[in-house]
């Protein structure tokens, strides 16, 4: 769970970077953070007093979510877009945290 947690936070720092780079207003006022929950690990985009999902990381794997792509179920690590502020889409991982290249990281999200 410790390396779930580093690879998080390398995600989110850069994913951080990329915003303030190519908008520099933003130094001070948007940040991303991570809430654990149950199954996820939820990355928020946090701007003043709003936020929004910039996708999830699983947990733990849910046994009745299976990704389409690979026909199996996902694997902790893997990386999903949201679907909602509580909800990530499950039809397929975008990569997992603990395989990925950093050119494959978008600010947007992933």
């Amino acid at each position: 769970m410790k390396d779930l947690i580093e690879k998080t936070q390398e995600l989110i720092s850069i994913m951080e970077k990329q915003l303030h780079d190519r908008f520099e207003h933003t130094i001070h006022s948007d940040h991303y953070t991570f809430e654990e929950g149950r199954n996820y690990i939820k990355l928020i985009r946090r701007s003043g007093d709003r936020s929004s999902v910039a996708g999830f990381i699983v947990k733990k794997s849910p046994k009745t979510k299976i990704d389409n792509k690979t026909n199996s179920p996902f694997q902790i690590g893997d990386m999903l877009m949201a679907a909602g502020y509580n909800k990530p889409a499950t039809n397929f991982a975008r990569g997992n945290i603990f395989n990925y290249n950093e050119e494959d990281v978008r600010w947007t999200g992933i």
